[in-house]
């Protein structure tokens, strides 16, 4: 039983001998950060306009805070922009759109009632001829 011990004890002493000597070899090359994905983000623009980035939407426009804070609120900024939105569906990186922020309560509520009647969306590329409701 001691001898087996012993030679226990060797066995391990002698790999930490040899683990603790082996030439351990670092590498020069400083990690790269990992590249981060390009986000666009809308261009600073005075106050009461908003520029379009990709993916943008006329109800995600209406629910920023910096905006009017309610997505149903999406029919102001058609009304303010009828002069370069022809379909409230379709709406383009760098256009620019007017924000009226002293909208009275009164065409707040219309505005909602306006995006609660609006039926679903239906994929389109081109303006329609007709809207599906009298926005104006």
């Amino acid at each position: 039983m001691k001898g087996s011990k012993f030679l226990l004890t060797l066995i391990v002493a002698g790999l930490l001998v040899i683990g603790c000597s082996q030439k351990r070899i670092e590498s020069t090359e400083t990690p790269k950060a990992p590249e981060k994905p390009v986000v666009e983000k809308p261009v600073a623009v005075p106050a009461g306009q908003y520029t379009v980035v990709a993916h943008d939407t006329l109800w995600g426009i209406a629910g920023k805070s910096d905006i009017y804070s309610d997505n149903f609120e999406w029919p102001l900024i058609f009304k303010a922009n009828r002069d370069i939105i022809k379909d409230p569906d379709l709406i383009y990186p760098k256009q620019d759109f007017k924000i009226n922020k002293g909208v009275s309560s009164e065409d707040m509520k219309n505005a909602k009632d306006l995006a609660m009647k609006t039926p679903k969306y239906v994929p389109h590329t081109q303006p329609r001829t007709t809207l599906p409701i009298d926005y104006f």
